[in-house]
């Protein structure tokens, strides 16, 4: 064991409470984001996000004595480990459909993004105008669509 081992406490039930409503509230935030992504409503991910990142920070200093000594996990009183084990469980569940939701919304907004290039490509070469001599122009030569996708959610 090292020094740090011995000097820290393992975290009292008053810290141990406060973790697994730490991770019941990341996991209703989570929730709730996997429903937004579902609608589709991307753009009510702002206030959400702040208070996820919140949520997390506080999250990453309560656990940091657990995750450097996970001998601790032993100390812990077995109906507060086991209730620390179900939630964390119920959180990597929602986890996983918070990155299908976001993987799949990713994929809906390129599908629609393609769509969109492919219509304005089509629009122009529909529209070509008129060439220098007055006649239509055959637009064959039009340049490519530029179009950027924030990946960002």
């Amino acid at each position: 064991m090292t020094e740090q081992t011995v000097d820290q406490a393992p975290p009292s039930t008053a810290e141990l409470r406060q973790i697994i409503q730490l991770v019941e509230d990341l996991t209703a935030v989570m929730s709730r984001e996997v429903e937004l992504l579902r609608a589709m409503r991307v753009r009510d991910f702002g206030e959400l996000q702040d208070h996820k990142l919140s949520l997390v920070q506080s999250y990453e200093k309560q656990t940091s004595s657990l995750r450097s000594n996970p001998a601790f996990a032993e100390l812990i009183d077995p109906r507060l480990r086991e209730e620390l084990t179900d939630v964390m469980e119920r959180m990597h569940e929602v986890m996983s459909e918070n990155e299908i939701a976001i993987n799949a919304a990713r994929s809906a907004n390129q599908r629609i993004a393609t769509a969109i290039v492919n219509a304005v490509q089509g629009q122009q070469s529909e529209n070509g105008g008129y060439s220098k001599n007055g006649g239509i122009s055959q637009s064959g030569n039009q340049p490519p669509v530029s179009l950027q996708i924030d990946q960002q959610l």
